[in-house]
């Protein structure tokens, strides 16, 4: 595999997520300081949660695809373990941090 070849599979997903992300995350913020999102209410803590590990799966799910289409199954496969164990740690703690709140 060429670098060149390597670029045209990954510079659109640096460019999806950086700029994405970079846009995404400023709205969040904007929010966060105008005080319509408020992280002292419970519910606006779960949709942030969401919105946030929202973002991150399908930035992992693209990625995931990509490497597999490049031929780097070992490492796709890798990444999924590792990003579903991360998952079911987050959504453990944030259903005990749900429980105790209640």
């Amino acid at each position: 595999m060429c670098i060149r070849d390597s670029s045209h599979s990954w510079l659109p997903f640096i460019y999806l997520y950086g700029l994405g992300g970079l846009l995404f995350f400023s709205g969040i913020i904007i929010t966060l300081k105008s005080g319509s999102f408020n992280l002292k209410n419970h519910v606006h803590q779960q949709w942030l949660w969401v919105l946030v590990f929202g973002f991150i799966w399908y930035m992992m799910m693209h990625g995931v695809l990509t490497l597999v289409a490049l031929g780097h199954n070992e490492f796709a496969v890798l990444i999924v373990l590792l990003v579903k164990g991360l998952s079911i740690l987050a959504y453990l703690q944030f259903r005990r941090k749900t429980l105790n709140n209640r």
